[in-house]
Order: C-alpha cells, then structure tokens, then sequence
C-alpha cells in the first residue's frame, strides 16, 4: 500500500502543482523500506519571490495533510497497476522469485515495492486514510534541507510549516509504540 500511498500523496498535491513552471522539480520513490519524495526548488525566482516556503508547503501537504480524493486515488490505482506492468518482465520476475527465497522468513520475501495487482485495485480510501495515520507522521520522517539559505531562516520556515503538524504515537518511557516492521 505504500507505493499506491506515494502515488496519491505525490500527484494529489495542488501545492506541489503550482511550484510547476517555476524551475522546480520533484518526484517521489518507494522501496522495500522508504518513501521519499523530494522538490528541489530555486532559492529565489527572478521576480524576487522566495521558493523555500512553497516547496515546504508543498512536502507538508504531500506527507502531512493529502486530500485523498476519490478521483485521484482512481487515477493513481490506474497508473501503479500500469507501472505495475511495465516492470513485469523476466529480469523482474527473476528478481522476485530469488528475493522470495532468500528471505523467506520476514516480510521482504512477500512485500514488494510494487504491491499485488489484487490488492491494488482493492484498496479503498479508508484503507489509505488508516496507512497514512498508522505511518504518516512527523517523528516517521526525515527532512532535508540543502540550498544557499541562513541557517535561522531555515529552522524558521520549518517551524513555521512543519509545527503545526500533530505528533502521533508518542512513546511510553521504557515502552515499544508500534510493532516492528521486519
């Protein structure tokens, strides 16, 4: 579900759209165990217009607050079930079938990246909204920030688009909070 999860997060984002035309460029990626989406942005526009804040808006949204439309999430089932086949070939299924069997006793040896065409086109909205709460959260993530900007501007404009954000799954002191993963 977390590669269906990148593509609705990803291409459901307006604030992500509008830094289109402005020089930016970004994209998304999942793997056995990251989804990492990234915008590299201009620090500035001709114009005078600075890009940090957008581009901070804009992975705030894609990570914190997506839409999940019904359209998009359609739309994005269509396309994760066609990358889906563009990948299906021999090289592919050979490398399946080797991951299957050197791991066949954790979860790498069944979970794909890709997702199960199955599972793909049953996944509803609900099915989304619990993954994206279960995992979608602020002490889940890592943020980079790389550009020529003052470092108080920096640790400004993440307070300012990233606090608001509400912390989930705080710990019990001494206490596991969520299940381990492999």
């Amino acid at each position: 579900i977390a590669h269906m999860m990148e593509h609705v997060c990803f291409l459901g984002s307006r604030k992500r759209e509008r830094l289109i035309g402005t020089g930016s460029r970004s994209n998304a990626l999942t793997d056995f165990q990251h989804t990492i989406y990234h915008i590299h942005a201009p620090v500035k526009l001709e114009d005078g217009r600075g890009m940090f804040l957008p581009a901070l808006e804009a992975l705030h949204e894609i990570a914190f607050a997506p839409e999940m439309l019904p359209h998009r999430i359609e739309k994005e089932r269509k396309a994760v079930l066609a990358e889906m086949q563009q990948v299906n070939d021999m090289e592919y299924r050979i490398e399946t079938w080797t991951l299957s069997g050197l791991h066949e006793t954790n979860k790498l040896g069944s979970q794909f990246p890709i997702g199960k065409e199955e599972q793909i086109k049953a996944w509803q909205q609900k099915d989304l909204r619990a993954f994206h709460e279960k995992w979608y959260y602020p002490g889940n993530a890592t943020l980079y920030v790389v550009g020529d900007l003052d470092e108080e501007d920096i640790i400004d404009g993440i307070k300012k688009v990233f606090e608001p954000a509400p912390a989930r799954h705080e710990p019990e002191p001494g206490k596991a909070f969520l299940e381990p993963v492999w």
